[in-house]
């Protein structure tokens, strides 16, 4: 179970995602940092455990309000030895000033760009990239034939379920496990409601390669001790 930490960035600051309504997103506070800055953040979650992979959602790129690139290529410059999922909407990260970061970096597409299958097959022979389903009651935002045609699709697939995200309410088993189906020989990672290890062993049951997990992690209800079990 490959377990990647989270962190939403708005404004040049680390926010608590709550079920996807963004405009109420505030800075973070939490058992595990006090501190809404990058830099404390990233402290917190290599004091809980030597992450090599954080996934960061780029808030303003994704709503086309300027975007967090600078602070996230000093990221990128203090930590040499770690990885990034980088989700910037319709903005890629990886650009002429940081591809030097190409190596390390993976550009996430969510569906709710509106990406079709045909620009994901481009994008997928072009570089890596990871393909984000993003679902809200149930119903998938953008494209809903992107399931439907798997051959055209990254290999690694987050399902992202927004109205679990920050809500403790448990992943959606049922959902992820339909989609499963529909996707034979990805590598899916669940993103939203993730609450403790019984959740993380019951995804693996499921078939699921790996995890988005924040406030789990920042509540300490998945501990040091947690994932050096796992």
């Amino acid at each position: 179970m490959h377990i990647i930490p989270v962190i939403d960035l708005k404004d040049g600051l680390v926010v608590a995602a709550r079920q996807g309504i963004r405009q109420t997103y505030k800075p973070l506070a939490s058992p595990l940092c006090q501190q809404p800055d990058l830099p404390a953040v990233i402290r917190a979650y290599l004091s809980v455990f030597p992450f090599r992979t954080f996934y960061i959602a780029d808030l303003n790129a994704i709503e086309k309000n300027g975007n967090n690139h600078a602070l996230i290529t000093r990221m990128l410059e203090t930590h040499r030895d770690i990885s990034l999922w980088i989700d910037s909407g319709i903005d890629p990260f990886i650009n002429d000033n940081t591809v030097c970061f190409r190596d390390r970096v993976s550009n996430v597409l969510g569906s709710e760009t509106g990406i079709t299958s045909e620009q994901l097959d481009h994008y997928t022979r072009k570089s890596d990239c990871i393909l984000s389903l993003d679902f809200r009651g149930g119903e998938l935002i953008g494209n809903p034939d992107l399931p439907a045609q798997p051959s055209r699709l990254p290999q690694r697939i987050i399902i992202m379920n927004l109205e679990r995200v920050g809500s403790h309410a448990g992943p959606d088993l049922e959902h992820i496990g339909s989609l499963l189906t529909r996707l034979p020989g990805k590598q899916v990672y669940a993103a939203g409601g993730v609450r403790n290890t019984e959740d993380l062993h019951l995804l693996a049951e499921h078939g699921v390669h790996g995890a988005l997990i924040a406030s789990a992690l920042h509540d300490k209800t998945i501990t040091s001790e947690h994932l050096a079990q796992l």
